[in-house]
């Protein structure tokens, strides 16, 4: 059965205005231009109206594909089935100030969320490069936050997603509560499974979740420093997330914080202008007097590295910049689109491993110099995520191609070194499985098979052929 002929059935479940067919409709979901597409949105306003539509989609054995980022593949627009948006589904269940857990459902924005924390006097830790502005689905897909140099992996404690036959599935200890009444449970305690992390939604649709929350601190402070060349800029960054003397740091090259900071393409080129080569910007928060005596030992520390400190309306721009999420989309008035090369390694490795990034995007012809690049701690600095930025014309059938041959070296180089490449998507995936062991891939293809027998919900997003 095509998509288009379950229309009237599916605004039965959602209500005719949130069904919506054609390529004028559906447009604003993709990155690129859509001709023309198969897909019927459909915008379900709660669990029991999701559910529903995929036990249609089920019985007629129709694909289901959830919206997973702010724009999607254009590739994705010639597919036949259903494009789920959970954007309606916004609700804040509860904010548990005593424990420090917001219950939210995946409609939920970090602007709304962040909201409703100063409301309970606390917060909520923002990533660095999201594809998405929902909460939930950044914490899931495993982003990498501002916070992870003290806070380890994942932000989310509990979540229910509806599976392929629209029956639902609670993980963690909320089976036990009168909220965990579902046909699939976990036995694992307060966790969840993580099979569905950065998934691509093959084995269901995530819709509600339990994120933890953050008191906010008697007094905050943004510091910065220069250097000239990135490895004593990062090796400042490692020094100060052992000694546990930051709350949230990253490591930037000027073409990064510039993009970063700025908000047009002439504001970017001139605080480039006035930014060292590379940086490398901490934050600290607790209570005065330990503040105060953590700043002696960063500028102490920084010193010794033969740092440059920098202040006034730079630290601001920058302690205001660290309080709002990053979406890599945001990035995009540079050129008009930002390709995001990402992976995680030791201290000792990164700067040499983001070397060879920018000497891939040489070897294509891109300048060197023009490659956003950051590094950020990993629990203490247990690790590091790096990535490189690479700003385009997509308009430019050549600039598109020379940053997707830049981003093809890169990942096989990075690969070939053993660095660690998460939550891989598109043709990356493809990379990143080839190289896994048989019996990984056989686990995820069982898997698979259980939860969705007849391999409709995001088919082939993840694993070609599956």
């Amino acid at each position: 059965m095509a998509a288009a002929d379950m229309v009237r059935e599916l605004a039965e479940f959602v209500g005719s205005g949130n069904v919506k067919t054609g390529a004028a409709a559906l447009a604003g979901y993709f990155a690129d231009p859509v001709a023309d597409t198969g897909l019927v949105l459909v915008r379900p306003a709660d669990e029991y109206e999701l559910a529903e539509v995929a036990d249609a989609a089920n019985a007629a054995r129709l694909p289901m594909f959830s919206v997973r980022r702010e724009k999607m593949e254009a590739s994705l627009a010639s597919r036949d089935g259903l494009l789920l948006d959970l954007a309606r589904m916004d609700g804040i269940k509860e904010m548990d100030r005593r424990n420090l857990m917001g219950h939210i459902f995946a409609g939920v924005t970090y602007e709304q969320l962040q909201k409703e924390c100063l409301k309970h006097d606390c917060k909520v830790l923002t990533p660095a490069n999201a594809t998405s502005r929902s909460v939930l689905r950044s914490y899931l897909d495993r982003d990498i936050l501002n916070g992870n140099a003290v806070y380890r992996f994942p932000n989310l404690s509990i979540f229910h997603a509806v599976l392929s036959d629209g029956r639902i599935w609670v993980s963690g200890s909320q089976q036990m509560t009168s909220e965990g009444i579902a046909d699939f449970r976990e036995d694992q305690g307060p966790q969840f499974s993580l099979f569905f992390g950065a998934s691509e939604d093959i084995f269901g649709i995530p819709f509600y979740g339990i994120v933890y929350l953050y008191p906010l601190r008697e007094i905050r402070r943004v510091l910065l420093f220069g250097f000239d060349s990135p490895e004593p800029a990062a090796q400042l960054a490692y020094k100060l997330n052992r000694d546990e003397h930051c709350f949230e740091c990253i490591t930037a090259n000027a073409r990064y914080l510039s993009v970063l900071l700025a908000g047009n393409a002439g504001e970017a080129g001139a605080l480039r202008e006035k930014l060292p080569a590379w940086i490398t910007a901490i934050s600290l928060e607790h209570h005065t007097e330990l503040v105060d005596l953590w700043e002696k030992y960063v500028r102490a520390d920084a010193e010794a590295a033969g740092a440059t400190p920098l202040d006034g309306e730079l630290t601001e721009m920058m302690d205001r910049k660290f309080q709002e999420p990053w979406y890599l989309f945001d990035r995009d008035y540079v050129k008009g689109r930002t390709s995001s090369i990402q992976h995680y390694d030791f201290y000792s490795r990164a700067p040499g491993l983001l070397a060879a990034v920018r000497d891939a995007a040489k070897s294509k012809g891109y300048a060197p110099e023009e490659v956003g690049q950051v590094m950020i701690p990993v629990y203490f600095g247990g690790s590091c995520y790096c990535e490189s930025d690479l700003y385009f014309d997509p308009a430019s059938d050549d600039e598109a191609s020379r940053a997707a041959d830049i981003g093809r070296t890169a990942y096989t180089r990075l690969l070939d070194e053993g660095s660690f490449v998460d939550r891989p998507t598109g043709e990356v995936a493809g990379m990143v499985f080839d190289r896994a062991c048989e019996g990984y891939i056989k686990v995820l293809k069982t898997f698979k098979n259980i939860v969705d027998p007849a391999g409709i919900m995001n088919p082939e997003q993840l694993l070609e052929g599956v």
